[in-house]
């Protein structure tokens, strides 16, 4: 490529960055074209090798139509310019966000002073209360992380460094985690009552992987003769996060537009009186009815905090299962 024609492109590499007024999006145009000209530069030239050494296309009836391989050959390097300018375009506008894959589910632990196992020994017992002072400390971390990015849903600190981040047990009602937990009860009532409804299209917007997968199965597993109505007949205790984590799972080198680059989990232990009525779907007669009784769950919340977008439940856990934990001492 001769040097007038690099000038010309860096010329017009600078117009563009007057236009956007961004340093960074100077060299970032300045390099794709570039290397549109010097790609379409080096294409001309393949371009005339291929057509002088290559035989002339077949226009027989048993070879079809006649190809030629200089415009297939712009084609595919159009093509290739194509992709890579959007692929600029997408990371400029963040319109690509590699951190909404699916997340892990991370260390949380359903706190207990003496281990579960069948014939535990005093070892099992004294790991059980390391297991929970530990959990203690990382969710007093967790919640220090979400204040200082001002992640708390629906609580404004001054400060994260306060007595309130070793509460996230806490159930009272100005407790950092208290919106939260509202939301949660909320949420549990809502999901339960589509589950017995039917209702895919609600729980679709509530759940996520495994526990999603868990509610379909129970709404296809129901009679379709009949309809489920499901009662909340109140909390024995309040609701109350056992265990939470905050991490940085947002990726890209630029800030995010709203929120944080935290992702959320908090595990929340609810302890409720429930029931089920069932009704002919032809007649709508009530034909059945369980008694009140108590139901005890541990579920996994999930937010990411760079979206403007709801709590959803992704997991349940279960008492007496061991923690996917580090050795304890290391954090």
């Amino acid at each position: 490529m001769s040097l007038s024609a690099s000038k010309r492109c860096l010329d017009i590499a600078r117009r563009a960055a007057v236009n956007y007024g961004s340093l960074s999006r100077t060299w970032s145009s300045t390099l794709v074209i570039q290397h549109r000209c010097y790609a379409a530069a080096a294409q001309k030239t393949q371009e005339k090798i291929a057509v002088a050494s290559a035989p002339p296309p077949s226009t027989s009836r048993k070879a079809g139509k006649a190809v030629e391989p200089q415009k297939a050959a712009e084609r595919t390097a159009e093509e290739e310019l194509q992709l890579l300018e959007a692929l600029q375009r997408l990371s400029e506008t963040n319109e690509m966000d590699v951190s909404s894959l699916p997340l892990d589910l991370l260390d949380l632990h359903i706190p207990s002073w003496k281990s579960h196992k069948e014939g535990a020994t005093l070892v099992d017992h004294v790991k059980a209360i390391m297991y929970t002072q530990r959990n203690w400390l990382l969710n007093a971390r967790s919640l220090y992380r979400m204040a200082k990015v001002r992640s708390l849903p629906g609580v404004r600190v001054k400060s994260p460094w306060s007595w309130k981040m070793f509460s996230a047990q806490s159930t009272k009602p100005d407790a950092w985690l208290a919106p939260f937990r509202q939301a949660a009860l909320q949420a549990y009532k809502r999901v339960n009552e589509a589950v017995a409804a039917r209702d895919d299209k609600t729980v679709k917007t509530l759940a996520v992987g495994e526990q999603l997968a868990l509610y379909s199965k129970l709404i296809r597993s129901q009679d379709p003769r009949y309809i489920n109505v499901w009662k909340f007949h109140g909390e024995r205790t309040p609701c109350r996060v056992v265990s939470i984590r905050a991490h940085d799972a947002y990726l890209d080198s630029k800030p995010p537009r709203i929120g944080s680059r935290l992702a959320v989990q908090a595990l929340v232990r609810f302890d409720t009186i429930q029931s089920i009525e069932t009704y002919s779907k032809k007649t709508g007669v009530r034909v059945g009815e369980t008694e009140p009784k108590p139901v005890v769950e541990y579920l996994v919340f999930q937010k990411r905090m760079w979206f403007d977008s709801p709590w959803v439940i992704r997991d349940r856990l279960y008492e007496g299962l061991e923690s996917r934990f580090t050795p304890p001492g290391t954090l």
